[in-house]
């Protein structure tokens, strides 16, 4: 691109937008409307930050896997320290976890436009005591750097350093400009990722800078319902189509941000629709839950329960074996073959007395009560909950 046509000019069709707006703005209102127990909003947000940092970390290089990631938040949440000093992607994984505090503490709804501190606060947080190969924390950087690769839609030349300065701060007088503020949220927040990360003003960081500035507008416009949540996270899932899509974004100037931005859009719709499958998902469970114990109090005679004792625990048993691997998928529970149920511990334990013919009529019995059922076109016969039972006891 030629910087020295630079601009903060774009082109936008905000119509082929409209439709994943919409879908943000319902999934929004959904979790709006909902009361949940404070653990449930505990485990969302803690959920929500573990996969943000990851996201944000991995993109820019970082290996650490998901369950270490959340290893280094627990230890930064308790003010714990590790035996041993942090390895550089430690640090950098807590950084990003002290920056999101800031952010959350930072972009509350009434809180002041964002400013030139912000970025460099940010910066500062994010890079300290992990990143200061030619960079400095907290301060723009003096050097010309090139990033991006020819596979990947090719390599992009971030501003010149003499012009840094002038540029974040044209960049902070856009993002506090009224045609600016008139857009959606998400839209802004897009924007705003956009050419921060076009300009590329610090040394390293600048992904992290820029997807943090998108979740400090997004918390501004009250988009983070349950806790900290963001596009870092649907941006590391779909990483070449993310630095693809930027990069093409800027090959005309005024920028094209047609699909970067829809492809935006789609992302955060998909992160609110996880959200509320988190949601659904948890309320399944419970009330389910309570179904088994109203069948298992309710007579179906003199002599019988609906679902006797030995039933009940099996199907509680069920609940637990078939929790969601991940608990933002659409299904809401998982399917457990046949073999491996009867192999399980606690089977082996309840039922190892009976014969596998006594096993399996008992679990024909529960589905064509409509407690399970057994999912047709599986390789092997496999059992999953069928929550339909909540509206049949």
């Amino acid at each position: 691109m030629d910087w020295t046509r630079f601009g903060f000019e774009y082109r936008l069709r905000l119509d082929a937008l409209t439709p994943g707006l919409i879908r943000i703005e319902a999934s929004r209102e959904t979790a709006h409307n909902l009361v949940l127990p404070p653990d449930w909003k505990t485990q969302l947000d803690q959920l929500n930050r573990v996969r943000a940092v990851h996201g944000t970390t991995a993109l820019e290089g970082n290996p650490l896997s998901e369950d270490e990631v959340r290893r280094q938040m627990d230890l930064l949440a308790s003010s714990s320290t590790s035996p041993a000093a942090p390895s550089r992607d430690q640090q950098q994984v807590r950084n990003a976890g002290r920056a999101q505090d800031w952010v959350r503490q930072r972009f509350t709804p009434a809180a002041a436009p964002l400013r030139r501190f912000d970025l460099l606060r940010m910066h500062e947080l994010l890079t300290e005591g992990s990143d200061e190969t030619d960079n400095l924390p907290g301060r723009l950087r003096t050097h010309s750097v090139v990033v991006g690769t020819e596979a990947l839609g090719g390599v992009h030349r971030g501003a010149p350093p003499q012009d840094v300065s002038g540029l974040v701060d044209r960049f902070v007088d856009f993002v506090n400009s009224g045609p600016f503020l008139a857009q959606h949220p998400v839209v802004r927040a897009l924007l705003a990722h956009f050419f921060l990360v076009t300009i590329h003003p610090f040394g390293d960081g600048n992904g992290r800078v820029s997807r943090l500035v998108e979740a400090g507008i997004l918390f501004q416009g009250e988009y983070n319902v349950f806790g900290f949540y963001g596009l870092s996270n649907y941006f590391y899932r779909h990483g070449d189509d993310y630095k693809r899509l930027l990069q093409q974004s800027r090959r005309t100037q005024p920028f094209d941000l047609n699909a970067f931005v829809a492809f935006g859009v789609e992302g955060f719709a998909a992160e609110l629709r996880g959200i509320n499958n988190f949601i659904k998902t948890k309320l399944n469970r419970v009330v389910y839950r309570a179904t088994l114990v109203r069948a298992f109090n309710q007579r179906a005679g003199k002599r019988r329960r609906v679902i006797n004792q030995r039933e009940y625990r099996l199907l509680d048993f069920l609940l637990q074996e078939t929790e969601p691997t991940d608990p933002f998928a659409e299904e809401p529970s998982r399917k457990i073959a046949y073999s491996a149920l009867r192999r399980a511990p606690y089977v082996t334990g309840v039922y190892g007395d009976v014969t596998v013919r006594t096993f399996y009529r008992e679990l024909t019995r529960l589905a064509e009560m409509g407690f399970i059922k057994f999912p047709a076109q599986e390789s092997e016969p496999t059992i999953e909950i069928d929550f339909d039972a909540i509206g049949r006891y």
